[in-house]
């Protein structure tokens, strides 16, 4: 299920997602993920910034979803600025 936080304004959404399945005790994740504003349209491309991992693997889940946090609060930082 899609996960997500608020950073600097801005939402950061994510979602773990099996390499491979059916899934296993070692099946490992990647992740997919958007940055958008509070109450936008996300089936318009327009209002949304998506990232993802489809090629380096995470052993858990919890692994693929801090990945993919960290990789979310990147692009804000480049988005809004750091300071």
């Amino acid at each position: 299920m899609w996960e997500k936080i608020d950073c600097k304004g801005l939402e950061i959404w994510v979602l773990p997602i099996l390499a491979y399945g059916p899934p296993t005790p070692n099946t490992p994740y990647h992740y997919n993920g958007y940055v958008c504003r509070p109450g936008a349209d996300l089936r318009h491309a327009g209002q949304r910034t998506q990232f993802y991992e489809l090629g380096d693997v995470f052993a858990t889940e919890a692994e693929a979803l801090d990945a993919a946090y960290r990789k979310g609060r990147e692009l804000v930082d480049s988005m809004v600025g750091t300071g």
